[in-house]
């Protein structure tokens, strides 16, 4: 994939999800990164997989580029089946929107998101051979995918350096990693994300550049996607990074 951000929408389309779903999952990728802008002001809608880990570590992200929280919603899927997420996803979007029509929004909530993402691992989809469905439920609803593999938490390892170790097998060798980066012994919930995070938060930076080399050695090696270990997440952090003010921006 290229190393620039890709994204789905441009401009609002109120009927987005009606649009035609002729191009295929790889052509609307490449298209997508060619038209990607992002800017300040734009609005946000990230659903993640995870309940704990990628809200509160989004919810960071956005406080340290000073972005607006009612720019930049962070929920939750209704399920961890990543295929769900991104339905999720869609539909939520859908809502705000219908929201707008009718008055119901709350004061300065946006009418509609300008860039809808799903925050997802590929491990047990790869696992059980799902994972093609992924993008294309994705490409076909455009919503934009942040994957990590095999989890969330590789994306959080390139925070404290780069690596593409070969033993990142499945998500609990990735927790497993992680964990004995921080220092700690079980996986993070809501309080302890609370207290370590803000230990590494402010390498973002650095992890998203780890990230693009991570994809530049797979490219080069011509590893089979989705590339053990890798990540997309940078994508988002960065679309994120650009739609800060310019003076906030860390890349």
């Amino acid at each position: 994939m290229n190393n620039k951000l890709s994204a789905h929408n441009q401009g609002w389309n109120p009927h987005w999800w009606k649009e035609e779903k002729s191009l295929s999952v790889k052509r609307k990728s490449k298209q997508a990164a060619k038209d990607a802008i992002y800017k300040p002001g734009d609005t946000f809608l990230i659903v993640t997989e995870g309940t704990v880990t990628e809200p509160v570590y989004f919810e960071f992200v956005v406080q340290q580029l000073q972005i607006a929280t009612v720019r930049v919603k962070v929920l939750p899927s209704v399920g961890s089946d990543p295929r769900q997420v991104v339905i999720t996803a869609e539909q939520v979007a859908k809502e705000q929107f219908k929201k707008s029509k009718k008055g119901l929004l709350g004061i300065n909530e946006p009418s509609y998101f300008d860039h809808v993402w799903a925050v997802v691992d590929t491990d047990v989809a790869v696992r059980n051979n799902i994972w093609n469905d992924v993008m294309q439920i994705a490409a076909s609803r455009k919503v934009n995918l942040a994957e990590s593999t095999p989890c969330f938490e590789f994306w959080l390892l390139l925070h404290f350096g780069l690596t593409t170790r070969a033993d990142l097998i499945n998500g609990e060798a990735a927790k497993s990693a992680f964990r004995k980066e921080l220092g700690i012994e079980k996986d993070l919930n809501e309080d302890s994300a609370q207290k370590q995070y803000p230990l590494f938060i402010s390498k973002w930076p650095l992890a998203v550049i780890n990230a693009e080399q991570v994809r530049t050695h797979h490219e080069n090696a011509g590893t089979t996607s989705p590339a053990n270990p890798s990540t997309q997440v940078d994508l988002l952090v960065r679309a994120l990074n650009d739609s800060a003010t310019e003076h906030m921006r860390k890349l």
